[in-house]
């Protein structure tokens, strides 16, 4: 397929799109006065049509002066930003300490999804302020200990952290309610070493026993009138001896005076009656209630203009955060560490089995791979194809979950391991063991990859792959990454439950580790920067095949792992074109598998770099 014919696809696939945007229930008469035309809504009726979690930065910016005016009481605008959030997906573990520590290189806000906690903590602060940077600020404040962003300093732990750090902003209501009898006493321990020890930070921090107070759930009928909206709730879970809070949201009333609980829970954000909810949480023991303080807003403000040692938030201190970040140090796109809000989307993208493709980047990918596999004679189901735009957030899949033999493409897994059992080695590798790895990555060395494969040990790299942590592979989804046997022995060997296979692959799974590659969540930030650097071994050239042999000529940096055996064909890349990044993974059982792969990766390439 060559370039024109690439191109024709791209304009045919734009044109049906097109038709089947601008189709109506009936004809349009081309007599219809100016009046009776439709015409796009203003950017304000257009921000309030649409969910919360559907803005970006520039739309946080201009809303949060327009809830201001619908909602001019802050405990009340508290819940009209909640309940605008309804519906939002439902996403643990979301934020970290990105691009101003890598301990957890998660971002340090995402605008899409939510936890219990990260829901509380935008609504308070988008309530509380009136642009973008302050809402940033804000939301810093109440997430750190003196607004210090650092994994020791954030407020993990609800009771002993978030509470008494945020004691200037919030008024803890739980010993007042009910006269002061409702309470009960609450004792925890927090032992902080034991969860840091996971990061090599805060070993020296001794267990902190905790006294509060929390409702039990009995007594809750019996403070429900004195809730208000805006409320922030603790749900208290546990047993007789222990509490700690366990889930967080906030108070709403419904028009009829009902008690809501609008919170952050899978599958997505949503609104039910308080008492419900608790009844059907068999984990609850009650709850803790903090409210807002009269002069929030002011104190607020104080706290962003007036605490020393604060980290500094804004469009430098994150751009100059960025230039320093080890992942912006390898292969990075051009401008990519000084446009921080495309480094933040990348930062907080995910791909999972839920995740869906971009509407008209997957009808658009769809037809180009359809007029390349026919050109082939490939059928439909002796090909997979996957791309993630991430300069756009955009994403197309074709049979992502449909398993393959992975021949050679599983050696990734092999390296990952090992570095797993060595993220010493990120700092401090020594050349030898470097230099096997990259022989391994872009030679495809047999014997090497079995040397480290019987290192690490084959059981140990089938129960990473299948750890809740990366979950690279998933048998109630597909299947995906597998390495079941020693390349180059037949002995032992272990077949992926899904496909049989002794080495195994899915086009997500691919995409999958690429994309927690660039995050920086292969073991940690260090070690997916030095991983970086073992795939591209600029001293050894990239094996002139497929995805490599259909981007030849072009200006563009590759990642790369590809893999062939008889008639299966597979190749998976990061590629950088200029200011354009993206991950390609593809996947046949055909003869002209390698032909259709080569192809595919220059009609990508034209079609997201074309511009």
């Amino acid at each position: 397929m060559n370039h024109a014919r690439v191109v024709a696809a791209i304009a045919a696939a734009t044109l049906l799109i097109a038709f089947t945007a601008c189709r109506s229930d009936g004809p349009i008469s081309k007599d219809a006065s100016s009046a009776e035309q439709v015409h796009p809504p203003s950017p304000r009726a257009e921000l309030l049509s649409r969910p919360l979690y559907t803005f970006d930065e520039d739309d946080v910016a201009t809303y949060l002066p327009i809830a201001r005016e619908i909602e001019p009481n802050l405990p009340q605008r508290v819940i009209h930003l909640g309940r605008k959030n309804i519906g939002q997906p439902y996403d643990i573990f979301l934020l970290g300490e990105f691009p101003f520590e890598l301990h957890d290189p998660q971002p340090i806000y995402c605008l899409s999804r939510s936890d219990c906690l990260v829901f509380s903590e935008h609504m308070y602060a988008m309530a509380l302020t009136r642009d973008w940077w302050s809402f940033l600020r804000a939301l810093q404040h109440i997430r750190y200990r003196d607004g210090v962003i650092s994994m020791v300093t954030r407020n993990h732990y609800t009771v002993a952290d978030w509470n008494p750090n945020n004691a200037w902003l919030f008024e803890d209501m739980t010993p007042l309610l009910g006269a002061g009898e409702a309470c009960v006493p609450l004792h925890q321990v927090c032992r902080r070493t034991r969860f840091f020890k996971q990061f090599g930070i805060g070993q020296d921090i001794p267990d902190q026993p905790v006294t509060d107070t929390f409702i039990p759930t009995a007594h809750v009928p019996d403070i429900l009138a004195e809730l208000r909206a805006g409320d922030f709730v603790n749900i208290i879970r546990g047993h007789e001896s222990s509490q700690y809070a366990g889930h967080t949201g906030l108070i709403a009333i419904a028009d009829d005076g009902t008690v809501n609980f609008l919170h952050s829970a899978r599958p997505v954000v949503r609104e039910e009656p308080l008492l419900d909810y608790l009844a059907s949480d068999k984990h609850s023991l009650g709850i803790k209630i903090l409210r807002l303080h009269p002069d929030a807003e002011q104190r607020m403000a104080n706290r962003i203009a007036n605490t020393p040692g604060a980290t500094e938030v804004s469009a430098t201190s994150l751009h100059r955060a960025l230039e320093q970040s080890p992942l912006m140090s390898t292969e990075a796109p051009d401008g990519y560490a000084s446009n921080w809000k495309q480094a933040m989307q990348i930062q907080a993208y995910q791909l999972t089995t839920d995740t869906q493709p971009d509407a008209e980047f997957q009808a658009t990918v769809s037809a180009v791979e359809n007029e390349v596999a026919q050109s082939l004679g490939i059928p439909a189901d002796q090909r997979a194809f996957g791309v993630i735009d991430l300069t756009g957030n955009r994403l197309a899949l074709i049979n992502a979950d449909q398993i393959f033999y992975g021949a050679s493409v599983p050696k990734i897994c092999i390296v990952l391991a090992y570095l797993d059992q060595h993220p010493e080695y990120a700092d401090n590798m020594p050349a030898d063991i470097e230099r096997e790895l990259e022989l391994v990555i872009k030679r495809s060395d047999n014997d090497l990859a079995a040397k480290y494969s019987r290192l690490v040990g084959l059981d140990n790299i089938q129960e990473l792959l299948q750890s809740k942590r990366y979950q690279f592979y998933d048998a109630d989804h597909g299947g995906g990454l597998w390495c079941g046997k020693h390349y180059g022995q037949a002995e032992p060997r272990v077949c992926d439950p899904v496909g049989d296979h002794s080495h195994a692959a899915t086009v997500r799974q691919c995409l999958r580790y690429y994309l927690m590659l660039e995050q920086g969540l292969l073991v940690n930030a260090a070690v997916s920067a030095r991983l970086k650097q073992i795939f591209a071994a600029p001293e050894l050239e990239y094996i002139d095949s497929k995805f490599v042999r259909g981007l030849a000529g072009r200006d563009v940096d590759i990642l790369r792992k590809s893999g062939t055996w008889e008639d299966w064909h597979l190749d998976t890349a990061r590629v950088i074109n200029g200011k354009h990044l993206y991950l390609i993974t593809g996947m046949t059982h055909h003869p002209k598998g390698a032909e259709y792969l080569a192809q595919m990766a220059a009609a990508i390439d034209d079609l997201i770099c074309g511009d």
